[in-house]
């Protein structure tokens, strides 16, 4: 069942992503879905582009978003960040240039990891490889990052660095015992900045976050990493745990969301706005952010 909206997708601007923005408005307006958001990874990088497409498509809300993925006590987590304004605050400026150096320093590493392990694989080698997936605009901006992952794993496989894709982990390890890869940055510098700039935020993609619904992970992350809101309907969250998160969300006073984290033309027109959340919850996920 289509929603009304999609609270969670990706477009070329995030290094793993090959949808183009637009792809986005045209299954919107096919589908008759009134609201999404484009959460790329790290960025806003896309936001004049996709500020420019939205004029033409009035009848459709987008919210300028993205998905920041922080350090935690727990780890990584990836946290959907929702309502920046067109002015964005110096502080929150600043954060967004750490995340592109760390997209660029976590690539060096990668190469550096590489190299320390005796394979050949230079930045040259990650740029080239950059190149076959990526518009030449993004990487004008945001440098030479770090590498879609199928896209590195194939190429591991091509070289005879590794047998199978499945080995590229393995692989990874034996670099990260060569060189230093950088953590993102940590959510006790990057959300004040995100909270500064006046944005909710809601946990993706919840169910490892929150070893399924282990209350205490879940109190402690809710107020580590400061959260608004979950997204509660995920292609990766079984419908059970749907109705739990929910739950959640009403006790403590949360919004929910939904998402099918797109991130191909493909995925977006098999899976847009299929992401099982029911229709009220863009009501209320609108209520919180205006």
């Amino acid at each position: 069942m289509t929603a009304r909206y999609d609270l969670h997708l990706h477009t070329y601007w995030s290094y793993d992503a090959l949808a183009q923005p637009e792809s986005h408005f045209r299954r919107a307006r096919e589908m008759g879905v009134e609201c999404f958001t484009i959460t790329d990874h790290h960025v806003l990088d896309s936001l004049p582009e996709v500020l420019e497409i939205a004029s033409g498509y009035p009848d459709i809300r987008v919210v300028p978003s993205a998905e920041l993925t922080m350090t935690t006590s727990i780890g990584s987590v990836d946290l959907l960040c929702y309502g920046f304004p067109a002015d964005l605050p110096a502080a929150m400026i600043q954060v967004l240039e750490a995340y592109h150096d760390w997209q660029r320093a976590y690539g060096a590493a990668i190469s550096a990891g590489l190299q320390g392990i005796g394979l050949d694989f230079t930045d040259a080698d990650r740029l080239e490889l950059l190149k076959s997936y990526r518009p030449s605009k993004t990487i004008v901006l945001q440098g030479n990052t770090h590498v879609k992952g199928g896209v590195i794993q194939r190429y591991c496989v091509e070289r005879g660095y590794i047998e199978r894709t499945e080995d590229y982990a393995d692989l990874m390890a034996r670099a990260g015992a060569a060189t230093r890869f950088p953590p993102y940055p940590h959510v006790r510098d990057a959300m004040p900045a995100v909270k500064e700039a006046g944005a909710l935020v809601a946990i993706a993609h919840p169910f490892g976050y929150f070893r399924e619904d282990d209350v205490e992970r879940m109190d402690a992350l809710r107020v580590e990493c400061s959260l608004d809101g979950i997204e509660c309907a995920h292609p990766s969250v079984p419908p059970e745990f749907t109705a739990k998160y929910r739950e959640y969300c009403e006790r403590h006073g949360m919004f929910s969301t939904g998402g099918s984290d797109s991130h191909t033309d493909e995925d977006v027109e098999t899976g847009f706005a299929g992401h099982g959340g029911p229709d009220e919850w863009l009501d209320e996920f609108l209520n919180r952010l205006d």
